[in-house]
């Protein structure tokens, strides 16, 4: 689902133009959904239920749990169930109450809890998803009044939820002592009597590759830190630190010197031995971390997949440097007008905008330079590297939405094409066809804070074989679904002659 914000002017004029089904009653549990092995709809709407074109209808997964609604958000008697998709159980959840939003869960010892937000984004805690009393949601303890959750839509693997409180400014962020935005992270561990705990005030905050619950964290004076989340322990690392991104090796960071602000060197820092490798100069440090309001991206570095590789785009994304992490070896740039990121361990660029768009690939390790697009100027996303072969989305001329999926053998020239109609990410599967989900009108959804909205879309969801470019409707005018590794798909279908939820099989990779 897409994140998106809405004015008051838009909500009001699409509440409106809504009507309220019939309240004929609760939903019906028809069939279990852990063994199934055809198209079922496990629960249907309520009797009466008439679906308004306009309202969105909610329907999360957690696990074995899904939670949904057949009441528009803002409905004040609006009811969310709880249904058990391996017992066939059914029952209200109550502490999704009427003007909480958006709920989410966290895994801990003693099973899922759900956390939730209200109109103005305050963070509430519902409680254990499978307890066997149902408890009134309460605010998050411990908590300001104004911040924002780092939410997922499911479950989050972590015993814990992160908040954030941002301090902003408009000197820019991402980067120490330039005055710029700030944010307090907090750690609630999903006990309603337990209050929540202030990590710190960072200008930046990321995860260590690979290790559970490890960050590195920068603050403001330019000391970086690695943060246990789960034990609260931080351990100074560097000291005079603008700015620093991971590499994929756990024990290696590239990291700015906090010096004049106007030329800095970027170093490679190996914590295990303790040495710094000077592998770049930024020499445009007054504009980097959105402080040029037309190249917010200014200052931030690529890395590879592998780590090993190391991309400085300057100003207008022409590459500037690209290094060995290990050596600090760099390697000629081929000429191009911009830098457009990494695909593995290569680098696509465009050589060419007019009359037609060029793209290429660049090997620096190994050689050689590789044309793989060539054609109209539209959005154009590479999806697959395989050797020789690539695959990539090529979106219709004044719809970046949808397009065609093509494969290309880069040895000979040939291309294939795939899918005649798609989206960016249609999602391959393993029997070798792909389940798309194609938008179809946007809703207004459930409110994030006090003036954003969700933006979510009705979505018509097709399988397709490319080996004979038939396409299979799933289903249509979807409110909202969710991929399951052991099951498929979970929707809700409120339009149509039999709405519910819906369980679809289909072979995951």
């Amino acid at each position: 689902m897409s994140l998106g914000t809405l004015s008051i002017a838009a909500v009001c004029t699409l509440l409106a133009a809504c009507r309220e089904p019939v309240d004929g009653g609760p939903p019906e549990v028809l069939a279990e959904a852990c063994a199934i092995t055809e198209p079922t709809r496990v629960v249907a709407a309520p009797p009466g239920f008439v679906a308004d074109p306009d309202a969105w209808y909610g329907l999360r997964v957690f696990g074995d749990h899904v939670l949904f609604t057949f009441d528009r958000f803002d409905a004040p008697d609006r009811v969310y169930w709880r249904f058990d998709r391996c017992t066939g159980e059914l029952a209200p959840y109550p502490a999704l109450a009427p003007g909480l939003h958006n709920p989410h869960a966290i895994t801990t010892a003693d099973g899922l809890v759900v956390y939730a937000n209200d109109a103005i984004g305050r963070p509430y805690i519902l409680g254990r998803l499978d307890g066997e009393e149902d408890r009134a949601a309460r605010p998050v303890p411990g908590l300001p009044e104004s911040l924002d959750g780092a939410a997922f839509g499911g479950v989050n693997p972590a015993p814990f939820e992160l908040f954030f409180e941002t301090h902003a400014s408009e000197r820019g962020a991402y980067a120490a002592g330039i005055g710029g935005a700030t944010t307090t992270w907090y750690r609630h561990d999903g006990d309603p009597d337990v209050p929540a705990v202030a990590l710190g005030e960072f200008v930046l905050f990321r995860g260590v590759a690979g290790e559970f619950g490890q960050y590195h964290v920068l603050h403001d004076d330019g000391e970086l830190h690695r943060l246990d989340i789960l034990t609260g322990d931080s351990e100074l690392l560097l000291t005079g630190v603008r700015h620093f991104q991971p590499l994929a090796q756990q024990h290696k960071i590239a990291w700015q010197e906090l010096g004049d602000d106007l030329v800095e060197t970027i170093y490679v820092r190996d914590f295990a031995t303790g040495d710094d490798l000077a592998i770049a100069v930024n020499d445009f440090a007054p504009r980097s971390w959105l402080r040029d309001p037309e190249q917010s991206d200014l200052g931030t570095l690529r890395i590879s997949a592998s780590g090993d590789l190391l991309a400085q785009p300057g100003p207008d994304r022409v590459l500037l440097e690209v290094v060995r992490t290990t050596d600090a070896e760099a390697f000629a740039i081929p000429e191009h007008l911009r830098f457009i990121g990494f695909a593995g361990e290569q680098i696509i660029l465009l050589t060419e905008d007019d009359p037609e768009r060029v793209l290429v690939l660049w090997d620096p390790v190994g050689g050689g330079v590789r044309e793989w697009y060539r054609g109209a100027k539209v959005t154009v996303a590479l999806r697959r590297v395989d050797g020789d072969r690539v695959e990539y989305f090529q979106a219709d001329p004044g719809d970046s939405a949808s397009g065609t999926l093509w494969r290309a053998d880069l040895g000979t020239g040939e291309r294939e094409r795939l899918l005649v109609r798609t989206t960016g990410n249609p999602l391959e599967l393993a029997d070798g066809r792909y389940f798309i989900a194609f938008d179809r009108k946007i809703l207004l959804g459930p409110p994030l804070s006090g003036s954003a909205f969700v933006a979510e879309s009705t979505r018509d969801l097709k399988l397709v074989d490319p080996g004979d470019s038939l396409y299979t409707a799933i289903a249509d005018d979807v409110t909202a679904y969710a991929l399951i590794p052991d099951q498929g798909l979970v929707y809700l279908a409120p339009q149509g002659p039999a709405p519910g939820v819906w369980v679809h099989p289909l072979p995951l990779k």
